[in-house]
């Protein structure tokens, strides 16, 4: 069975590893930075150290001090996609620990009205001799087929068919917007990416 910590826990463990020294680490140094940091009760930190000590995770070394046990593996579930993650492999993000994949779509966002990132692609295009969607991948290809036939879609729709999450879909849309092949039109109460002859 697999060791899985939760928000507080991993609050905690940061702690430990900042007043962590060679030696190991005093406990009342993890509750002044618990407390200072996140709020977290001194009863709070004996009980999570208590519980990671339990789990193997924290062990007393021949000195008497605590110390992290390398050796021992655990987990993280990711707040944003719920995947279960390695210990070693979470990403700090304003005092949460998110996966990888969270953490870069959250900051890989194409600007969508861009000017200039419009008359670079279109440059960029007529050098290549780029026409329609010659130069687009095959996923771009048939997200604007599918706007093309449609007459237009939400994000949400193309999210859904194409199976991205939505900021994936709004990159893949910005950049055929780039390309002048799409652009957004309200119809009722909702935005839609139509083709951007229409």
């Amino acid at each position: 069975m697999n060791l899985v910590l939760d928000e507080e826990e991993i609050w905690v463990l940061e702690c430990i590893k900042e007043v962590h020294m060679g030696r190991g680490f005093h406990i009342r140094d993890v509750i002044k930075k618990a407390k200072s940091g996140y709020g977290l009760s001194r009863s709070t930190v004996y009980e999570i150290v208590g519980y990671m000590d339990f789990h193997g995770l924290i062990k007393t070394n021949k000195s008497g001090n605590r110390e992290l046990d390398p050796d021992i593996q655990y987990f993280v579930i990711c707040p944003g996609c719920g995947k279960e993650i390695p210990g070693n492999e979470y990403v700090k993000e304003n005092g949460r620990a998110i996966c990888e994949d969270c953490y870069l779509e959250g900051h890989q966002k194409i600007k969508f009205a861009d000017p200039v990132a419009v008359r670079s692609k279109k440059l960029f295009r007529k050098q290549h001799g780029f026409e329609g969607t010659e130069g687009l991948t095959e996923l771009q290809k048939e997200i604007y087929n599918f706007i093309l036939e449609e007459g237009g879609s939400t994000p949400e729709k193309v999210s859904k068919l194409f199976k991205l999450t939505l900021q994936e879909t709004r990159n893949q849309l910005a950049i055929l917007r780039h390309c002048e092949l799409l652009k957004w039109r309200k119809m009722g109460e909702e935005m839609y990416m139509v083709p951007f002859d229409s």
